[in-house]
């Protein structure tokens, strides 16, 4: 079930990429940062399941750091 929707969420971060860079959509960057932040946050805990407890922790790093470009969007901090 983690599994299927990891997968779901980097489907749809790969679309939402590709529709901004080939197509022209106007494509939201923060709405880009949120489903990366997403995705990362799911692979970050399935290789803190798998004990890769160094890679895991740096990608929840990175997760947290898209995050925080999502949320300052709505209330700049800065």
């Amino acid at each position: 079930m983690f599994r299927i929707l990891e997968i779901m969420v980097a489907s749809m971060a790969l679309i939402l990429l590709f529709s901004h860079w080939f197509f022209s959509f106007h494509v939201n960057f923060d709405l880009i940062a949120l489903v990366s932040a997403f995705l990362y946050v799911f692979i970050g805990v399935r290789f803190l399941k798998e004990d890769r407890v160094i890679r895991g922790t740096i990608i929840l790093v990175l997760s947290s750091m898209m995050a925080f470009i999502f949320i300052e969007s709505f209330i700049p901090i800065t």
